[in-house]
């Protein structure tokens, strides 16, 4: 079943859904410089065997892929909300589950799950428990959760950036990943919790929101007015507004 949050970020992602999706913000989920950090992070931490991974919210699973021909020797599963999106893994071999995370329940574990940019779009720090207790269900006793989540450092301007995501109606909802983190994941069960490296800055504009999402002038106004008061990963300027995303990448068992 889908839920109803799901379906509300569907039908605002609805441009940038299936082959678009890897084109947006400037090619930078299939920068392959990006993809290359995400491995070189990864790989040292990984057992030297055939591994099942899990790419959860996964979009066409790209980054999975990826990793799956560095290996040489793995099983790819892929989850996500998006039939579309799924739909451009051509991959035979990897396994496709079109799904809600909240209603996630493959019937078996993992040795490796794998998450990017994703955590954000459950907008609540409980519903982010929520999904992380799932993801933990799924992994093995010795398995590894890898997230590389939109993270912006200073918790006052996550809130503020993720304020304004929530209120401009054409927006997705959100809560981006900030310092406090680490205490979501042990709410949700994890013991371990370390960051193991980082992808490049991604920085964006009123015009990439207006590409993405049909912004109006009066949805740029209402955006610029919630961020006025930020100075570092958000600042307004005169025709919208600059933001600033890090995406580290962290380890948690």
């Amino acid at each position: 079943m889908t839920s109803r949050l799901a379906k509300y970020n569907l039908d605002r992602d609805k441009k940038v859904l299936g082959k678009e999706w890897l084109l947006t913000y400037g090619n930078y989920f299939s920068d392959e410089d990006n993809i290359q950090l995400f491995i070189s992070a990864v790989k040292p931490f990984l057992p030297n065997k055939e591994l099942d991974i899990l790419y959860v919210a996964s979009a066409s699973g790209l980054l999975g892929e990826r990793l799956l021909a560095n290996l040489g020797k793995a099983n790819l599963t892929i989850v996500d909300i998006s039939q579309k999106h799924l739909d451009e893994n051509k991959n035979p071999k990897t396994k496709r589950f079109c799904l809600d995370l909240l209603d996630m329940d493959l019937g078996k574990k993992f040795d490796l799950i794998i998450m990017r940019s994703a955590l954000d779009y459950f907008p609540s720090e409980e519903l982010q428990i929520t999904v992380l207790k799932i993801i933990k269900r799924h992994l093995k006793s010795e398995g590894l959760f890898i997230n590389q989540p939109a993270y912006i450092s200073d918790v006052v301007e996550r809130n503020l950036v993720s304020l304004m995501y929530n209120t401009v109606n054409k927006i997705g909802k959100r809560l981006f990943q900030s310092s406090d983190l680490e205490s979501i994941y042990l709410n949700a069960g994890f013991n371990f919790f370390e960051k193991i490296g980082g992808g490049k800055i991604l920085n964006l504009t009123e015009q990439d929101h207006i590409k993405r999402y049909g912004l109006t002038g009066d949805d740029i106004g209402l955006g610029q007015e919630i961020l006025k008061d930020c100075k570092n990963s958000a600042r307004v300027t005169k025709k919208g507004y600059n933001l600033k995303f890090e995406f580290p990448i962290f380890l948690a068992k």
